[in-house]
């Protein structure tokens, strides 16, 4: 794997766009599939609204963003040091059912699968949470 860019600062959820604006750029720049980059910035966007909103409780906390390139897939690894969560585990909802009977929330992680080929979690040897994005066939 060749890593292409990292991204790391105190992010609040107002820094949010900004940041995604600068991943959708490098990511394009890197020569990625437009379309297959607009999946993983949904994705990513989920992920650091989550981070901020749940994890570091609508407070600013340091969070890195890394792009990595294997092959043609792009690999988007996030790191942080909020409250420990696993979205993996998280269960699929019910899309089913009307609105108005769909419980609150849940929705973003449902995203954060649905736009990615690969979503894994783990936590770092220094306590922090790993979110690994792989999007296969980005690169032509």
């Amino acid at each position: 794997m060749e890593q292409l860019h990292t991204f790391s600062q105190t992010l609040s959820l107002n820094d949010i766009p900004a940041l995604r604006k600068q991943m959708e750029q490098a990511m394009l720049e890197l020569g990625g599939d437009p379309d297959a980059v607009a999946d993983l910035i949904l994705a990513v966007n989920e992920a650091l609204v989550n981070s901020m909103r749940h994890g570091y409780q609508d407070q600013a906390g340091q969070v890195t963003m890394e792009l990595w390139r294997a092959g043609r897939s792009l690999v988007v690894v996030q790191r942080d040091a909020a409250r420990p969560f696993d979205p993996t585990t998280a269960p699929e909802p019910d899309t089913k059912l009307p609105l108005a009977l769909r419980p609150f929330g849940g929705m973003g992680i449902h995203m954060m699968r649905n736009f990615t080929d690969e979503m894994r979690y783990e936590r770092t040897k220094d306590g922090r949470n790993q979110l690994t994005f792989v999007k296969y066939n980005t690169f032509p």
